[in-house]
């Protein structure tokens, strides 16, 4: 390459015709054309499509909650989702790496790798909880959770001459088969107690599937989500028809949807609409660029995008029905509403919905815990091997003997293992409430996406960044999106974040308040992972005092590259690059570039 400079002097030569070779340093690409696309809802339609959209829209006005739903979804969801898997397929990267169009901005990806590790430690503890229940289905006679048990103590020497008692402690037996014999709840914090032995060889089992899913790289993973992601489906369609045929069914239905559009003045219903977009869209957590990095680089990625958004969607509505048809059902034969939201409504209500069914009870219940798993199941696998690319793209020279995937995936499966141990004490509900709240999900998604945003539209250039894409893709952006990335979604992240901070109360669960010391810790973990985005940035300024115009200079790989340079003084090699790997700098002015 430099003998080729070299004979042409400062006159570039019009290669204008000649395809540019596709550099991507030895990374893999998905095998088949739909394997992205079908990763991408694997891994973002989860459990929580199942036990918190539906809970959002009853509390929050019925149908009346999908007008912010929907606001929040295209005004900031479908935006950043295109910005986050376009820049991971544009760059070829992920991570830090993926932020080398902008330097100063490389601290997001440091975000994203925080926020993505602390996920993976206390997501998978719901597979676990999935995992014993489904175990639990398979005794002989009645389902576990529908007779007493010893440990319940008193509860179980009622009286059966005492009817209505009697009645009174079997409904509740579900309750106290998830609180005391599934997670040994302790009286809060200052009470951790000891690891749950049955607990903790279902975390394992969790962890051995997931490591089993990611060990074979990419192309294994792709083919591995047909299942896992599809499989799902037809559980849904199962227990809605299921569903819909139990008397009160209708009832269930109408408590979903009926709309309260009071609701619209009240700022929780805004906070939560955009909290679920983000969290159940997975933004902000840098998966996205990881699964966009494996993409070849001419694949519509647009295309996918847009479906991906409506199926995600779609999803949560349609599961919806199919939770409230059954509690419908239990109102009815129960003659009292149901209430419960989040893992009470999953692990308390459903089941307990389950085993008043007439018929196929057992088998429905493993149905629905199947269902479960492998919800969970692609959305953690899929979050490990973002957090494992993010984090080999960041230290490459790291990884660069043999087997250095495997070595490393093993070492972080048990590493994780081992932290996910203290969700499964006697205590552990706490840290996993501790965790969901403060350190992947509200806030933190917030201000990650609203850095994102900002740094493509005002550091970068909207204008630069639609140009890449248009090189990319061969076909015109619609306009839609630089109009969201310059005003609507920062706009909307800003204010989604306002009205969090507006209503923020102190964590509880059930009668129990978190002790004001969880507060302080919470917002330790939080503050941990979005400074990183100003002190990375504070970091690169000093070490780049000597070069400040590295701190706004791109780093292209040479397929990037459609404008070609009128200097030639100004390509140069990234560390360890060489040939066609060769990177150029340009130095960015707004949105124009300078040669």
């Amino acid at each position: 390459m430099s003998a080729e400079l070299g004979e042409m002097g400062d006159k570039p030569r019009d290669d204008s015709d000649q395809k540019p070779e596709i550099d991507r340093g030895g990374r893999e690409t998905w095998k088949g054309q739909f394997d992205f696309l079908m990763t991408l809802i694997g891994f973002s339609v989860g459990v929580g499509n199942i036990w918190r959209f539906p809970y959002l829209c009853y509390k929050n006005g019925g149908g009346v909650f999908f007008i912010p739903y929907l606001i929040a979804l295209f005004g900031a969801g479908v935006p950043i989702l295109f910005l986050e898997v376009s820049l991971g397929q544009f760059t070829c990267s992920s991570g830090v790496p993926s932020w080398r169009i902008f330097p100063l901005a490389k601290g997001i990806g440091v975000a994203t790798t925080f926020i993505v590790f602390n996920l993976n430690m206390y997501y998978i503890i719901v597979i676990t909880w999935a995992i014993y229940y489904l175990y639990s289905c398979f005794t002989f006679g009645d389902l576990p959770w529908t007779v007493c048990r010893e440990e319940y103590g008193d509860v179980c020497n009622v009286s059966t001459t005492a009817n209505s008692s009697l009645d009174a402690a079997k409904n509740n037996y579900v309750e106290l088969f998830w609180s005391r014999h599934v997670l040994g709840l302790s009286s809060g914090l200052e009470s951790i107690g000891s690891i749950q032995p049955h607990m903790a060889i279902s975390l394992l089992v969790a962890w051995l599937l997931v490591y089993a899913c990611i060990i074979k790289g990419v192309q294994w993973t792709g083919k591995i989500v047909w299942f896992t992601g599809l499989f799902p489906y037809f559980m849904l369609v199962v227990l809605f028809v299921r569903g819909i045929t139990l008397q009160g069914a209708f009832n269930g239905i109408k408590f979903y949807l009926t709309p309260q559009f009071s609701k619209l003045y009240e700022g929780t219903v805004w906070l939560d609409a955009g909290t679920q977009v983000f969290f159940s869209m997975s933004l902000g957590l840098g998966a996205m660029q990881t699964l966009g990095s494996y993409n070849k680089f001419h694949h519509n990625c647009l295309r996918d995008c847009l479906l991906y958004a409506v199926v995600n969607s779609c999803t949560s509505i349609f599961g919806g029905f199919c939770i409230f048809s059954v509690l419908g059902y239990m109102a009815h034969e129960m003659g009292v509403p149901v209430t419960l939201g989040g893992p009470g409504l999953t692990f308390i209500a459903y089941p307990k919905a389950l085993s008043l069914m007439p018929t196929m009870s057992k088998l429905l219940s493993i149905m629905f815990f199947l269902m479960l798993i492998f919800l969970g199941l692609d959305s953690q696998f899929v979050g490990v091997e973002g957090f494992t690319s993010q984090f080999m793209d960041a230290f490459p020279t790291l990884f660069n003997f043999r087997h250095s995937r495997a070595v490393f995936i093993t070492a972080v499966c048990s590493l994780y293992y081992l932290m996910g141990l203290l969700m499964v004490t006697e205590g552990g509900m706490y840290i996993f409430q501790i965790m969901d709240f403060y350190s992947a999900s509200g806030l933190v998604l917030l201000f990650v996406c609203f850095c994102e945003s900002a740094a493509i539209a005002y550091c970068y250039g909207s204008k630069r960044f639609l140009e890449d894409l248009e090189h990319m893709l061969k076909r015109k952006i619609p306009l839609y999106f630089p109009v969201c990335w310059n005003l609507i979604t920062p706009l909307t992240c800003a204010s989604i974040a306002a009205i969090f901070m507006i209503n923020v109360a102190p964590l509880q669960y059930g009668a129990y308040v978190y002790p004001k010391w969880t507060a302080a810790l919470g917002w330790t973990i939080t503050s941990c992972t979005c400074l990183t985005i100003p002190i990375m940035a504070v970091f690169q300024v000093i070490t780049h005092l000597d070069e400040p115009k590295d701190l706004i200079t791109a780093e292209y790989k040479l397929h990037q590259i459609h404008e070609r340079p009128k200097n030639l003084s100004s390509w140069k090699n990234a560390p360890g690059q060489s040939g066609v790997a060769m990177h150029y700098s340009v130095v960015l002015d707004s949105n124009n570039i300078v040669f």
